[in-house]
């Protein structure tokens, strides 16, 4: 192959190469001097070290302020007692003296009413034993009465018998 041939061939693979004006626009060593190196990147965080933080899906199972809204603030609880404010009132001893009070009112109470109920329980037994006599009774006069007709039927037979004979 020539020379010239060569030349052709060379320039022909050439064609697809930047030219000086199509390098004109790419940066410089200047130009890249004002971009962070590798020194300057150290400081910052990397994905290993942000493996360690919460995801989304972490936070998903924790409080929104919405599930808040419900709560108490520390505006709705200055209307409260505080401990100091307690301290003033009943002391376990106080209460203690107020509850057996109370407690041996409660069993006075639960006595009068045994007591009361032990006399309805009397007078309903006197009730029982009253309308079971009376039915007795009821029963005796009815059999009493029947026997009185029976006596009374025979002896208008015996009389009539007398009287026509």
């Amino acid at each position: 192959m020539t020379d010239s041939e060569k030349l052709d061939l060379l320039l022909l693979k050439m064609e697809g190469f930047a030219t000086k004006d199509d390098l004109k626009s790419f940066a410089t060593k200047d130009d890249l001097k004002s971009f962070a190196t590798k020194d300057d990147l150290k400081p910052f965080a990397t994905k290993d070290d942000l493996k360690s933080f919460a995801t989304k899906d972490d936070l998903k199972s924790f409080a929104t302020k919405d599930d808040l809204k419900p709560f108490a603030t520390k505006d709705d609880l200055k209307s409260f007692a505080t401990k100091d404010d307690l301290k003033s009132f009943v002391t376990n001893d106080s209460l203690r003296h107020e509850m057996n009070l109370i407690l041996s009112e409660i069993d006075s109470t639960e006595q009068r009413l045994n007591r009361r109920f032990e006399e309805v329980d009397k007078k309903i037994l006197d009730l029982r034993n009253y309308v079971t006599s009376m039915r007795y009774s009821s029963e005796a006069v009815e059999i009493l009465m029947k026997r009185q007709d029976n006596v009374e039927q025979r002896l208008q037979k015996v009389e009539r018998k007398v009287l026509y004979s």
